[in-house]
């Protein structure tokens, strides 16, 4: 599994998910390039044009200096915690193998990205703060991909009841173990995997600001879970793809045998397609159904997770979305894009039909930064039920 992490998007109710931390792992060290020194910046410069086209490209950068630790800072843009950044210290493993056909082959896109060890630490304007350890690894030319870290975060954020439209403000902080790993099966697509995780949290919720004189409502708890998966994975690259097909089934499993304080199921389904109309036109579709079941801690409930809707904001025990996206290449570097979705968050006792929608649409472009790694990198911007957001994008935007 390659690091879900575009310039650390966060998703703070991931904390008990494994969705808080949303960054492609070669995606923050082009935000290096922004903060380099104009000495350092003219000796690289070579590095930083691609011979085939002569345009601006990061592929030699990244990988020709992939050893020691590399600094480089970051970008915050999730709606839920505000605007932030932080910074990273990234060691790359390009295996020998990896170096030497990527040299022998310069005009070829590599499927397969180097292994990854970093360790990270931000904030953001609402007091939100995050830093962890993680290392993401594909081993065996892509036959096993593994993701683990250890992360500590603190999130101020809003949390809204059923089909509230009122917002709590709560606080969760708390220490997060992730273990995840995937064995392709055979020469296929297919990927049979498992994970484990474990965090534990303190949340405190605030009150005062609606019912002055109530005292702030502190709970421990700590979850976990044990996850058994299948992933079909067909894509032409892992960072930003044009043309294959990413599907998935997940159930996991948190109970206190495990080391947590609640016992309840979880169940996702997923289906990511890319597809190449023409030349110039590419089309994507994206399918996501979530399900819970038994004593589910409050925090833990899925959410329509789309750009253009804060995270935690539109929560039920069964959600389900789609969207659609359009793209128009420019050019071989420069691309346009246009989306939109709609999903529904249905609380237990409720239908399907009692549900009501919630629709986001938006536009933005993607400029080919690491040409040999396929990697793009852009701006979008979404509209949602309530609120325009600002995202930016190393990547696709569907994890």
């Amino acid at each position: 599994m390659s690091l879900p992490i575009p310039v650390l998007n966060v998703t703070p109710s991931g904390l008990a998910h494994g969705r808080f931390i949303k960054t492609s792992k070669l995606a923050i060290v082009l935000m290096a390039l922004l903060s380099v020194s104009g000495n350092a910046q003219a000796g690289m410069f070579d590095e930083l044009i691609d011979p085939k086209d002569g345009q601006l490209d990061a592929s030699s950068y990244i990988l020709n200096n992939a050893h020691g630790f590399m600094p480089v800072p970051f970008l915050i843009t999730e709606p839920a915690v505000g605007t932030g950044g932080g910074a990273a210290l990234l060691f790359f493993h390009e295996t020998d193998e990896q170096k030497v056909i990527r040299l022998e082959n310069p005009d070829k896109v590599s499927g397969i990205p180097p292994s990854v060890t970093g360790v990270v630490g931000g904030a953001t304007s609402n007091g939100s703060k995050l830093a962890g350890v993680f290392h993401s690894g594909n081993w065996r030319q892509d036959s096993i991909r593994y993701l683990g870290g250890l992360f500590g975060g603190s999130f101020n954020l809003k949390y809204y009841a059923g089909s509230s439209n009122i917002a709590n403000n709560f606080n969760i902080e708390g220490l997060y173990f992730l273990q995840d790993i995937d064995f392709r099966l055979s020469d296929s697509n297919f990927f049979f995997g498992a994970n484990y995780v474990n965090m534990g949290s303190s949340s405190t919720f605030h009150f005062s600001g609606d019912i002055p004189g109530i005292d702030p409502i502190e709970l421990d708890s700590r979850d976990a879970s044990a996850a058994l998966k299948l992933t079909y994975d067909s894509r032409d690259n892992q960072f930003s793809p044009r043309s294959g097909i990413k599907a998935g089934i997940k159930a996991s499993f948190h109970d206190k045998n495990l080391g947590g304080d609640f016992d309840y199921h979880e169940y996702t389904g997923f289906v990511h397609t890319y597809s190449r109309l023409s030349e110039k036109w590419g089309l994507g579709f994206r399918g996501d159904i979530k399900s819970v079941s038994g004593g589910v801690p409050f925090y833990a409930k899925p959410f329509l997770d789309m750009r253009g809707m804060p995270a935690m904001r539109y929560q039920g025990d069964r959600t389900a979305l789609v969207e659609i996206q359009l793209s128009y290449d420019i050019d071989e570097r420069w691309t346009l894009i246009g989306f939109t979705g709609t999903g529904k968050a249905i609380e237990d006792g409720n239908s399907f039909d009692d549900a009501h929608w919630q629709t986001s649409k938006g536009a933005g472009f993607r400029y080919l930064i690491a040409r040999q790694l396929g990697l793009r990198t852009g701006i979008d911007i979404a509209k949602g039920p309530e609120e325009w957001t600002m995202y930016i994008q190393f990547g696709g935007a569907w994890r």
